[in-house]
């Protein structure tokens, strides 16, 4: 099947759709179709997608007699890198099963990362509504992007490399989890890339070399970009590599990228080895709706999917493991007979393992209605034609690509603050900004981010999203009470249940907008908008009222969520696997994500996932062979 993008033809239709902007986002994405809808790699037979709605759920058997030795469930950020190292022992067959199609080759393209929410490649979830956050959505939920193809939300993601705080694993380790030290985990760090930044190189011995994830920096940068830099270090920030460790700075950031394209996970460990190693077997289109356990010695020995409207069985004869996300993993363990009694009792799910599956749940929460103008000067925003024009020539270039499009521009403007003014302490705030649009932003907000699916790299302004690191509340993940398996899982995100939260995120919107204040901007012509937004417009503009307003309102993420099927030692009441990702209490099942993080790492989540997946290799290697 071929990507499919979003459909905002109803959001267009609407009394208060700005019609020039629908125009040229219904011209661009019936571009983008166009010319990007197939699979990254042509030479694979790929599959087309059924709706599992229109067929028999419950009585359609195929075969089901293919045995692996290690069953992976899921083809994310750590589900590749599973498959890769394990595909290296010859005489082991490992099955992958990804719910999603093959990637297709739109989302090699940097800049038009914001198309991939909402398309055919994504799970299109949704946040329970809670009465304490995104009350200006419609039905008051958010939405919670998740990839559905191959390499998972690395596939659609904004692709910032950055490893987090040494502090974050510093504290894992300290908490009862050997082997989990800032330390211990860097080698992992190292093995997964191919670093060919030489300002990196240049100055630290941590990043590895010849690694499978090309990460580099963007050749294209545009002004505005540097501008933002430059008022931060006017704030006093110093320059560091935020690559390399999450501390107080900041600095145009490293990305999972080659050559002005995206490198996912699979682009990185499974296209190169997909047709070389005859023991790794792909399944796409393949919706795993259980594990399979024996309830008397409560062992895993196959999984249950779904494709093409009929039910099949996989064995295992060493591993399940399950790699399915934050949102996923807990919910196939939930409807497998794996999380807390009460809720699977509720729902009739026989009970084989009493955990605290699905809670814990984190993510960088912040707000999307901070908006900064750039003067005409440093605008970047172009005529309707010349961007369209922009895709074709993308699309024309040879192999290495360059251009605006080849870059996430304002994205990779990176900075970390302790808003308690300790620049020795680790951060407890992260700063990333997305192109706008500033006209069509402020006549209608809430519409506007429904259908913001233009390029990244043409804009007048930009969303200043201060993200909270190290988030106090926690939230939860439950069963579709009406449908389970099927369904897509509850979400209830649990913000600013903790009043420390929303003080952290009001210290940190107010400095960001003193860089109102500072030489760069002022030079420039830089400020942010001081027009209240919809739906705040009865607080004063920069005011700690107004401020909170914005978090409540516009809730927003940058979807990292973690944390759901805790690692922790085994006196802990709400850890769900071992330091070595072994589910408690169920022999031979494994989870392996960022579900399993304790607590979350301070910045983007897609390369300690993949340390974690290579970390777990080396343990599942070491466990199934002798003197490994």
């Amino acid at each position: 099947m071929t990507w499919v993008p979003s459909d905002i033809g109803p959001v267009c239709a609407s009394t208060q759709a700005n019609l020039t902007a629908c125009s040229i986002g219904l011209l661009y994405l019936s571009l983008l179709q166009q010319l990007f809808r197939k699979p990254v790699d042509e030479q694979i037979n790929y599959e087309y997608v059924i709706n599992p709605n229109n067929f028999s759920r419950k009585h359609v058997w195929g075969e089901t007699n293919q045995h692996y030795d290690f069953i992976i469930v899921g083809a994310g950020s750590a589900g590749c890198v599973l498959a890769n190292r394990l595909s290296e022992i010859k005489q082991w067959r490992i099955l992958l099963l990804e719910a999603g199609e093959e990637e297709p080759e739109v989302t090699s393209i940097p800049s038009v990362a914001p198309s991939l929410s909402e398309s055919n490649i994504d799970w299109k979830y949704k946040s329970q509504p809670d009465g304490r956050t995104c009350l200006l959505g419609k039905g008051q939920v958010c939405p919670w992007f998740r990839g559905k193809t191959m390499g998972g939300s690395s596939a659609i993601n904004y692709m910032v490399y950055m490893r987090g705080s040494s502090h974050d694993y510093d504290e894992w380790a300290a908490e009862g989890n050997d082997g989990w030290s800032y330390e211990e985990v860097l080698p992992y760090f190292d093995k997964s890339i191919n670093l060919r930044d030489s300002e990196s190189l240049e100055n630290n011995n941590y990043y590895g070399i010849g690694g499978e994830l090309n990460v580099e920096r963007f050749s294209y940068l545009d002004a505005p970009s540097k501008l933002l830099v430059n008022g931060f270090l006017d704030k006093g920030l110093p320059m560091v590599d935020l690559g390399l460790e999450s501390k107080v700075g900041v600095n145009i950031n490293l990305s999972t990228s080659k050559d002005g394209k995206r490198q996912s996970t699979n682009q990185a460990f499974v296209k190169p080895i997909r047709d070389k190693r005859p023991n790794l077997h792909i399944i796409t289109n393949a919706f795993a709706t259980k594990i399979l356990i024996h309830p008397a010695n409560k062992e895993a020995y196959a999984i249950q999917y779904f494709k093409d409207g009929k039910n099949y069985k996989v064995f295992a004869n060493k591993e399940v493991i399950v790699s399915s996300g934050a949102i996923n993993s807990p919910k196939l363990l939930k409807c497998s007979g794996v999380g807390p009694r009460d809720e699977l009792k509720s729902l009739g799910i026989p009970i084989i393992a009493d955990l605290k599956v699905g809670y814990n749940l984190q993510d960088h929460v912040t707000t999307n209605a901070l908006i900064l103008k750039f003067s005409n000067q440093y605008s970047t925003a172009v005529s309707d034609s010349e961007l369209l024009n922009e895709v074709i020539k993308y699309r024309n270039q040879p192999e290495k690509k360059s251009g605006p499009l080849a870059s996430t521009t304002t994205i990779n403007s990176i900075a970390f603050i302790n808003t308690k003014g300790s620049k020795d302490a680790p951060p407890n705030i992260q700063f990333q900004f997305d192109g706008r649009r500033a006209a069509e932003y402020m006549s209608d907000q809430t519409n506007y981010m429904a259908t913001n699916i233009l390029p990244l790299s043409f804009y007048d302004s930009v969303g200043a999203r201060p993200l909270l690191l190290k988030p106090r509340s926690r939230g939860n993940v439950m069963l579709n009470k009406t449908d389970p398996i099927f369904g897509p899982p509850l979400i209830y995100t649990g913000f600013f249940q903790v009043q420390e939260d929303v003080n952290d995120l009001v210290d940190a919107m107010r400095f960001v907008v003193s860089l109102d204040e500072t030489e760069a901007f002022k030079k420039s012509g830089t400020s942010f908008d001081k027009t209240p937004v919809k739906g705040c417009d009865h607080n004063e503009w920069g005011t700690d009222d107004y401020f909170k307003c914005l978090l409540i309102n516009y809730t927003d993420t940058i979807y990292h969520p973690a944390g759901t099927c805790k690692m922790g030692p085994e006196w802990e009441e709400d850890a769900v696997v071992d330091p070595r990702f072994k589910v408690y209490g169920i022999r031979r099942l494994r989870v392996v994500d960022a579900s399993t993080m304790r607590t979350i790492v301070r910045g983007n989540l897609n390369a300690p996932t993949i340390m974690m997946a290579e970390k777990a290799s080396d343990m599942i290697k070491e466990d199934h062979i002798i003197n490994y």
